[in-house]
């Protein structure tokens, strides 16, 4: 009888909290449901007729959702294979016992936490900058015309971008996991006559096996929602050059007004993402179970 008072109480005292959470999530998505059916344009106010799927008919037959889809694929597949492989060299470097490792972890771990938009800034004004970028500097000094990365390689230097921002925090987990590496297992692999290479693909790789399947499930959730380093860098060109899902949706309903086709293009890209959680959840409760 006390246990059941106890849950009810329990119940009782988090439901504020739940109800809360569930307007905010519901509440917007209700909204986005419903403008996704209308013919809803900010510049044409007050006549909003209800179209159906006519939203998503368009939005999915534009060519620039499939240039988006794709660019999306490959802002995200390349993300990951730099930070996780980066990952998990510097990983492996700073598990080693050497000077001043403190110092060294923090200015690794360091590019974390700078917001997005203002490394963004550094990257397109200090470094890509095709006239006073320290990379234009550099090709002065080797007598190489500049390159302008933004305007010939604008994925690649989002990419770069963001895997620079992302490195960190794959290097966090997958040091958190080496830490944990039995060193008498290392030790006996080594007196059995072990390469260094042996070692690594055989024991450390398999023992992060865990925190690289963590690393690559949550970095793909924060990834399909790259916004603000695109804002800032590229604005989705040249064309669509750099244009992934979050900010065509965005240029739908902000920059042309079509909030009926933006909320399709929204609805549509949680159900993308919702698939890409699923399969990953599923991966990583097999890995974890194995």
């Amino acid at each position: 009888m006390a246990t059941q008072h106890s849950r009810a109480a329990a119940r009782f005292m988090i439901a504020p909290s739940v109800i809360l959470l569930l307007a905010w999530m519901v509440v917007p998505l209700a909204m986005t449901l419903w403008f996704s059916f209308l013919r809803y344009n900010l510049l044409m106010p007050g006549d909003n007729p209800f179209v159906g799927f006519d939203n998503y008919s368009y939005f999915l037959t534009d060519p620039a959702f499939q240039a988006a889809i794709v660019n999306t694929l490959l802002l995200v597949v390349g993300v990951l294979i730099i930070t996780v492989g980066g990952g998990i060299g510097l990983a492996v470097l700073l598990a080693q016992p050497m000077w001043g490792t403190g110092i060294i972890r923090i200015m690794v771990i360091s590019p974390f936490f700078i917001m997005p938009t203002v490394s963004a800034l550094v990257w397109k004004n200090m470094f890509m900058n095709p006239v006073n970028g320290l990379f234009a500097y550099g090709a002065d000094l080797l007598g190489l015309q500049p390159f302008d990365f933004l305007t010939q390689a604008p994925l690649a230097s989002i990419i770069g971008i963001v895997s620079w921002q992302w490195l960190p925090f794959a290097t966090l987990i997958l040091l958190t996991a080496m830490q944990s590496l039995d060193s008498d297992q290392m030790e006996a692999a080594e007196m059995d006559g072990a390469s260094a290479f042996s070692r690594f693909f055989y024991i450390t790789l398999p023992h992060l096996a865990r925190a690289i399947t963590v690393v690559i499930l949550i970095q793909t959730i924060f990834l399909l929602s790259i916004f603000a380093e695109i804002l800032v860098t590229t604005n989705g060109g040249p064309g669509v050059a750099s244009t992934n899902l979050t900010y065509l949706v965005y240029a739908e309903s902000l920059l042309r007004f079509d909030v009926g086709t933006g909320s399709a293009g929204g609805v549509v890209a949680i159900i993308l993402a919702n698939i890409v959680a699923i399969f990953l959840m599923r991966m990583i409760g097999k890995n974890l179970d194995a």
